[in-house]
């Protein structure tokens, strides 16, 4: 069974230009100081301390949004749906019905 973190952290991070940023959410509590990491959204991105104006004016992943709203819409129904296990026979018929 697969985990996924459900903590997250937003970063501005450049692009491969290093003169467009973009916000993305990672994966844990707060950015360690790594050099490089995956973003939610699947980008791997080059990460280095943000200035104040990188904040700013650093737009918002929508990838990265819509995953994590995603998988927080879920966090109720974490069971898998119940089917027939193959040790029970499925009679096709309702309950009740004979």
């Amino acid at each position: 069974m697969e985990t996924t973190e459900r903590q997250h952290y937003w970063l501005p991070v450049p692009d491969r230009t290093g003169f467009k940023w973009h916000r993305h959410a990672f994966r844990g509590k707060y950015w360690d100081g790594r050099a490089s990491d995956t973003s939610v959204c699947g980008k791997s991105c080059a990460m280095a301390k943000p200035s104040e104006l990188d904040w700013f004016q650093a737009p918002t992943c929508p990838d990265c949004t819509e995953l994590l709203i995603a998988e927080q819409s879920d966090t109720g129904s974490t069971e898998q749906p119940r089917t027939a296990s193959p040790e029970q026979s499925d009679t096709g018929s309702a309950e009740g019905e004979q």
